[in-house]
């Protein structure tokens, strides 16, 4: 028997994870799918394969599996991407070596995963509900693959990539016939059936700890996202979202925020233990008790004692007399390289694919010390060129930069055979929404950001869903130093210019005619004069156009000004928002709102 290259797929991936309403359903979903793909690997180098993609040995701890977010000795797992590649030796029948690969994934799931959230949340579980459990759960995973003798590698490889894709092409639909009649669907999908407990007939502590809400519903799958793990393993969004807030008022505020931790230790506020991250560690508790807007429903979501806006005033109240109240704005960051395929098959050999495999998991490993040590971010998912993550406002602009550097570092090392011009390159997509919106929005808000950077790749594009003002959208190629550019703008609206401003040439261009509505005579110049009046007309003194950022060139004609001064008042508008989300100490005499 000559020996063979076996692709392995396994799903579903991108709508699983957006089914998504809490930050744990979000995080354990992306984590489960890495999971399942560690079983799989685990499985082909058990049985005698040797791994490309992921580019691990037999016998790695990194192939242990990790059903919990970090190992027992707190380190945290190595994502595994739902994608492997493996060369089977000759004497081994890669169809059987396949149906095993399946079956230990499969078993793992079932017994692994699944059961042990089944058992611990029976107080959640209606009566009667095990074969509709067993449907749901057998029904959920989907398993590819595909295997052809070796001859020529990279012809081998592009010959099974088409076959997987043909695959793909084609739907498995599973007739349910366990269900339960009249139940509700579950929230996060809506078309698997409940199989929770009435609210009423719920166990009050497990509701609490997983923080279901009274409307909720979740089938198996739903279940096993909201309740794998230990919730205070999770850093809430909204520590995230105020991290840079907690970091100032550690330091402007630090007797007033001790107080806060003893009030909220006495009164039984929801704990993270995740002292290992730098947006949790100064605040180890949920600080949704940091927004006076949440103070009532922080108190009847945890079943809190006492009266929630006296406790507030009392002891969240001092530390807002020194700081301006948090912004409650996050940045879901989605990052993807681009021409990753094209790269691929310019590889042409197993090692060089192993190479590759590894400097994706180096630089993996990197974005996660990016995003969690240096910029006080939550990473969901590093796997390859792929990262999820959210970030303070404050932090993700000089976050999305430095990944993207990494990433060139990282081409660099693995990729010395292909012209540096033609080398992978990253995308990042910055979706800003409020934090108050469910998962599956903010994720939807970040890849929609992805998706525009990927308009022109090599990208940075930004997103910001305001709750009053709608969505506004800017991106720039990295050729052109965006973060830069929308740093520059931020601190141009912080010192110099008001949004009055931005938002009176805005105007101006609503009321000039469109770039393909008239002829060219004279209104380039009418344009530039009038965005000159209004900068010249600023209190404090006028800002000139090359200060404000905006080359206004006549010479080029009415649609190229029209078209640049309103991609200037966009990336204006988008600084807003930076602005805004900046912490800073509160001026005497200013009023606190409550």
């Amino acid at each position: 028997m000559t020996a063979h290259l076996l692709l392995v797929t396994l799903g579903p991936v991108q709508d699983f994870i957006a089914q998504a309403r809490r930050t744990r359903d979000l995080w354990y979903g992306s984590h489960l799918l890495s999971e399942l793909g560690r079983a799989a690997a685990r499985a082909l180098a058990d049985g005698g394969a040797e791994l490309i993609f992921p580019s691990l040995q037999a016998g790695s701890v990194e192939l242990q599996p990790c059903p919990a977010p970090l190992r027992p000795d707190g380190t945290l797992p190595r994502n595994v991407a739902n994608k492997l590649l493996a060369e089977v030796p000759s004497g081994v029948d890669p169809q059987e070596l396949a149906r095993a690969v399946r079956e230990a994934v499969t078993r793992y799931w079932r017994e692994d995963l699944a059961a042990p959230v089944k058992a611990k949340c029976a107080g959640l579980l209606a009566s009667g509900v095990d074969d509709v459990w067993i449907e749901q759960v057998d029904t959920f995973l989907e398993f590819a693959a595909s295997w052809l003798p070796i001859t020529d590698y990279a012809e081998t490889r592009r010959r099974l990539e088409h076959a997987i894709g043909a695959r793909k092409m084609l739907r498995d639909f599973c007739v349910w016939t366990k269900g339960r009649g009249a139940v509700p669907k579950s929230s996060l999908d809506g078309a698997h059936e409940t199989v929770l407990r009435p609210p009423d007939s719920r166990d009050a502590s497990l509701v609490r700890k997983y923080r279901i809400a009274d409307g909720e519903q979740l089938d198996a799958i739903g279940l096993v996202k909201r309740c794998g793990g230990e919730p205070d393993q999770f850093v809430p969004v909204v520590n995230v979202a105020l991290a840079s807030w907690v970091d100032l008022a550690s330091r402007v505020a630090p007797s007033e925020l001790d107080g806060l931790r003893a009030a909220c230790r006495e009164a039984g506020v929801s704990r993270v233990e995740r002292r290992d991250l730098p947006c949790a560690a100064p605040f180890l508790f949920d600080a949704s008790v940091l927004l006076p807007s949440r103070w009532r429903s922080v108190f009847e979501e945890q079943g809190l004692p006492g009266d929630p806006e006296s406790w507030g005033r009392r002891h969240v109240g001092p530390v807002l007399d020194k700081l301006s109240e948090p912004y409650p704005y996050v940045a879901c960051l989605v990052a993807d390289g681009d021409h990753m395929g094209r790269a691929i098959d310019r590889l042409g050999s197993a090692e060089e694919h192993r190479a590759f495999s590894g400097a994706l998991a180096r630089f993996a490993g990197e974005a996660r010390n990016v995003v969690e040590q240096k910029h006080r971010g939550a990473l969901v998912y590093a796997g390859g060129d792929d990262v999820l993550a959210f970030l303070p406002l404050p932090e993700a602009l000089s976050c999305a930069d430095d990944l993207r550097k990494g990433f060139a570092d990282a081409m660099a090392s693995a990729c010395q055979s292909i012209a540096a011009a033609e080398r992978p390159t990253l995308s990042v997509g910055l979706g800003i929404g409020h934090l108050m919106e469910s998962m599956g929005d903010l994720l939807a808000l970040g890849r929609q950001a992805e998706r525009e950077a990927k308009r022109d790749r090599n990208a940075l594009a930004v997103l910001v869903d305001k709750r009053s003002g709608g969505t506004r959208s800017w991106r720039a190629s990295w050729s052109d130093d965006p973060a830069r550019v929308l740093r520059h703008a931020t601190a141009l609206l912080q010192d110099r210019l008001s949004s009055r401003k931005v938002y009176e040439i805005a105007s101006t261009l609503a009321r000039l005619p469109g770039p393909g509505e008239t002829a060219e005579q004279g209104w380039a110049r009418l344009l530039a004069l009038e965005v000159r009046r209004s900068l010249a007309r600023v209190e404090g003194g006028p800002v000139s156009p090359q200060e404000a950022g905006l080359e206004l060139d006549e010479g080029a004609g009415y649609a190229a000004l029209h078209d640049r001064v309103r991609s200037w008042v966009a990336l204006m508008l988008i600084a807003r928002t930076f602005a805004q989300a900046t912490p800073c100490e509160r001026r005497r005499g200013e009023e606190v709102a409550a």
